[in-house]
């Protein structure tokens, strides 16, 4: 039988508006209220219309082998930290890699409260954007998961706030004539987060994603996306970007160097950070230097987020920047599509190490022609 599909809305004070919905402008007092529309429990099928796969391989049968490890989901609070592992190389033609990843393990987490949370982060315009969020967004997720009716709205708050703090002006009365945002109005993020915790003693897996980095499950055999690509090619997001412009002549997503941009710049309809396309909510209208700035080009970093309780058919969980996938409209990937990662991590050795297997994903990603840092995070189930 498929899993319930269940479409959840977070919201105050209005009706939802869709699936990608527009985050809401609300006094300073309130910066973190918003609407997050959120697929749970999809069917692959379902999945594969939200963020189509190209040229997936198909799906080899499982040995014997497989099956006796799949008898049981092995990873438990106290294992976790073991069955798990990261590697990231820097990009060929990048300067510096500007990705980062983070874990955090908790192996005496009470029933329904995360025992791990893995992340990846993909920098642009610098790293001080991947790094801050390398350093807070676990914690902020810990903050707010008592605080929530719902797994998935923790996810989404903890982004929420995350990506506030981001763009905020510096400090005291004279930051109102600064650039606004850590490392500047030009630099910022992507995300994917995997939150594992135990419901009456069996795992579920909890994840949420902003901009184009992926999450796949390997479910018996088959990679499931548990991430949605954020990027102006979608056109439900270009939708979505312009349903606040007040320009009816003018997209505010326009083709550009070979790739659809949001403002003309920005290669990515979601992220943290990038506070030259977002409004900070506290000098707009007052004239803050740089007020285009705040104009505001729909670009936000509300996530998509997914509830999955996990199966013996489940296997793996992988998370990656997008410079280890096919990326033919914008260019600079590896090459990999979803199922061939599936299948790369189900033919490997039962004692290959999460970490020497990550590594190997990198390499190979820039054996296949990728020019962008890849990070790659792999926990065995």
């Amino acid at each position: 039988t498929q899993p319930l599909v269940v479409r959840v809305y977070l919201f105050c004070n209005r009706p939802p508006r869709g699936r990608h919905s527009e985050l809401p402008r609300h006094p300073i007092h309130h910066p973190f209220r918003t609407m997050a529309s959120t697929f749970v429990g999809a069917p692959t099928a379902l999945r594969a219309q939200v963020a189509p796969r190209r040229g997936s391989r198909s799906t080899r049968a499982l040995t014997r082998a497989d099956a006796a490890a799949q008898a049981s989901p092995a990873v438990t609070p106290a294992t976790v930290g073991s069955r798990s592992g990261s590697a990231s190389v820097k990009g060929t033609v990048r300067k510096q890699n500007e990705d980062r990843f983070a874990s955090y393990t908790n192996p005496n987490a009470k029933d329904g409260s995360p025992y791990a949370i893995y992340s990846v982060f993909d920098g642009h315009g610098g790293f001080a954007v991947s790094e801050w969020l390398k350093q807070n967004l676990a914690g902020l997720i810990v903050e707010e998961w008592p605080k929530a009716d719902f797994c998935l709205e923790a996810l989404s708050q903890a982004c929420l706030r995350a990506d506030y703090e981001l763009i905020q002006p510096p400090a005291g009365f004279f930051g109102a004539f600064g650039e606004r945002g850590v490392g500047g109005a030009k630099c910022g993020s992507t995300a994917v987060i995997a939150t594992l915790f135990e419901q009456g003693g069996k795992p579920a897996l909890a994840t949420a994603n902003v901009g184009d980095a992926r999450i796949l499950l390997v479910r018996d055999g088959k990679a499931v996306q548990l991430s949605v690509d954020h990027v102006p090619d979608d056109e439900a997001e270009r939708k979505r970007i312009d349903r606040g412009n007040p320009n009816l002549r003018k997209s505010l997503v326009t083709f550009t160097e070979g790739s659809w941009r949001v403002g003309g710049v920005l290669a990515l309809s979601r992220a943290f950070g990038d506070a030259f396309l977002k409004e900070s909510g506290r000098f707009e209208g007052l004239g803050e230097r740089n007020a285009d700035y705040g104009s505001g080009f729909g670009l936000n970093a509300e996530p998509d987020c997914y509830i999955e309780q996990l199966t013996p058919g489940d296997s793996w969980v992988m998370l990656s920047s997008d410079g280890l996938f096919a990326n033919d409209e914008r260019g600079g990937g590896g090459g990999f599509e979803n199922q061939e990662i599936a299948d790369f991590l189900l033919a490997a050795p039962a004692d290959a190490s999460p970490e020497s297997l990550a590594k190997e994903l990198c390499s190979m990603a820039v054996s296949k022609g990728s020019t962008d840092d890849v990070t790659v995070t792999l926990m065995r189930l």
